[in-house]
């Protein structure tokens, strides 16, 4: 029987078997919430312009040149829309794809690493953080960095395993330097730096600078170089202000300065850490502790452990002192976090009740919210909480009911975590899927749908006041903003092409724009309106949303 998962002879088949299953789980539903604003609209959008303009070099969000961050994700998304069209499963595909693959590495590593046992805990524990598989459903870059910096560190962690000058070295050394090149491609400098920093810090410690002499710096150095520059090198070609965007004010500014507005104090990560470790808060705290002792102890082997250590604690404190600061940031220190965990509960042989006791709470705590919404959620809207409490209830009572199941089976341990995992797996699906119950307050879809009848070729499309990133990619086309720069201010200012059309500068200039229009639709926050009736603009409301109204001209065509 093995570990009791299953009566299946070999660990491939075993394997095979459950990462089946976690896949059908995982992807389950991608494609039932809609997009929410901010980060889902804005890369679920640039991708489909990518596609549409054939452009794939130079990235644009409403049509005007966006440089916050590089392409891969792009790339991938405007793929997966070339292949299976535009659709939110497909926004949300390469996201939740790096998401899995994570889980996989992380399993694969940690078992060759530690042992099969310790690979099957790290992985189950990963896959049911619900942190991780919350956020690795959201169209954000974390969940891809996390993908490609675990690429990059688990490589070398494993080419450390491997006979000095083999083979297998260079291999996996290729492979890190193919997972850096990656992240840098994903989100930029710091796809390098917290690994060289991490890797940096683990010689200090451990005094072992001949680790240098491992690292392949030829090959990898090459094959990094080969990876990023095209891109660098063709973006700063067609874009000669290129470079001062995106490495300046985007990398070193947003990181020094509070430019980003996004504040955070310094203990900003530590609840979302806890959150992180949910539900396995006995085996993280254990395995942050235990190596904390050996850090500087120095021997002739090397020590995967402490490069976890500092892997999870070194980019938690970075971000940290960051003043900019997103929950998101922090998804790429728990595959070390799950490695850690792994390793401890892999040295039970049977499960204390008090090691279900978090996922226990939790679980409770999920459902009796569901039951008693009407009681705690006074702050949203009535239909939304009663379309929200069954998704609830039922993610609690998955959740629960796991957690009980594996209570039956404490001696066979890694049966026991397996349980709880797949348990915490479908539980957070759950309570993604009913999220879709805030679509109207995070999303146009529906306000979409409704001027689908207005929305064609020939009628121009304004955004006034604001802009709510999720419209561009339901209407399938790009907007003209109206009093409004934001984050595309960038685009606006240094617009390499004449604006004529794209962009209006103040409400009372598009009033004059309005009266003279016969095919058009405005969305409008509600708050905007009252200024607009004040420029004495007329108009009839063709859709509606909690936050945005649409408009067309009183005397449309």
């Amino acid at each position: 029987m093995g570990f009791g998962v299953s009566p299946i002879n070999s660990t491939r088949s075993r394997a095979l078997v459950c990462l089946a299953l976690l896949a059908v789980a995982w992807f389950w539903g991608l494609g039932h919430r809609p997009l929410f604003t901010t980060d889902e609209g804005r890369y679920a959008e640039i991708p489909r312009e990518m596609l549409v303009t054939g452009n794939w070099v130079t990235p644009r969000l409403d049509g005007l040149r966006y440089f916050e961050k590089p392409p891969l994700q792009y790339w991938a998304t405007a793929s997966a829309y070339a292949v299976f069209g535009v659709h939110d499963w497909t926004a949300r595909l390469w996201t939740a794809l790096c998401g899995f693959l994570t889980i996989v590495i992380t399993g694969f590593a940690a078992g060759r690493l530690y042992g099969e046992k310790t690979g099957w805990m790290a992985g189950a524990v990963l896959a049911g953080s619900f942190y991780f598989g919350f956020l690795a459903h959201f169209n954000t870059l974390d969940a891809s960095l996390a993908f490609t910096m675990s690429l990059t560190l688990f490589g070398f962690l494993l080419a450390q395993r491997a006979p000095p000058g083999s083979r297998a070295e260079l291999g996996w050394m290729l492979a890190a330097y193919t997972g850096a090149a990656l992240a840098v491609l994903t989100k930029g400098l710091i796809g390098i730096l917290l690994p060289g920093a991490i890797l940096v810090l683990y010689m200090i410690l451990k005094r072992d600078a001949g680790l240098l002499r491992r690292l392949r710096l030829g090959w990898g150095v090459s094959l990094f170089l080969a990876l990023t520059l095209p891109w660098f090198a063709a973006v700063s070609v067609q874009n000669p202000d290129f470079l001062w965007q995106f490495f300046v004010a985007q990398q070193f500014l947003r990181f020094l300065t509070p430019v980003s507005h996004r504040p955070g104090a310094w203990w900003y990560f530590l609840p979302l850490l806890f959150v992180a470790a949910l539900p396995w808060l006995g085996a993280v705290g254990r395995g942050l502790t235990r190596p904390f002792a050996e850090l500087t102890r120095r021997d002739s082997m090397f020590d995967a452990t402490t490069v976890l250590w500092l892997w999870l604690v070194f980019i938690f404190l970075f971000f940290s002192a960051s003043h900019s600061k997103l929950p998101s940031y922090i998804l790429p220190t728990i595959p070390a976090l799950a490695v850690l965990a792994g390793r401890e509960l892999a040295r039970l042989e049977r499960l204390p009740w008090t090691g279900f006791g978090a996922s226990l709470a939790v679980g409770l705590a999920v459902l009796a919210c569901g039951l008693a919404a009407d009681r705690v959620a006074h702050g949203v809207a009535p239909a939304v909480r009663a379309a929200f409490a069954p998704w609830l209830v039922a993610a609690g009572a998955v959740a629960a009911g796991g957690t009980f199941a594996a209570l039956r089976r404490r001696r066979q341990v890694v049966a026991a975590v397996l349980a709880v995992s797949f348990a915490w797996v479908v539980a957070g699906r759950l309570i993604m899927l009913g999220g879709a119950a805030f679509g109207p307050e995070y999303s146009t879809r529906d306000l979409a749908a409704q001027v689908a009848p207005y929305n064609r070729p020939d009628v121009a499309v304004y955004s006034v006041g604001g802009y709510q990133q999720t419209l561009p990619f339901y209407l399938r086309r790009t907007m003209t903003l109206v009093a409004y720069q934001g984050e595309l201010a960038f685009g606006i200012r240094h617009a390499r092409e004449p604006l004529d059309g794209r962009y209006v500068p103040t409400l009372s200039a598009f009033a004059k724009v309005w009266r003279g229009e016969r095919k058009a639709l405005a969305f409008v926050p509600r708050p905007v309106m009252p200024k607009l009736r004040a420029l004495g603009i007329r108009y009839r409301i063709v859709g509606r949303s909690p936050r945005w109204l649409a408009l067309i001209p009183e005397n449309a065509s």
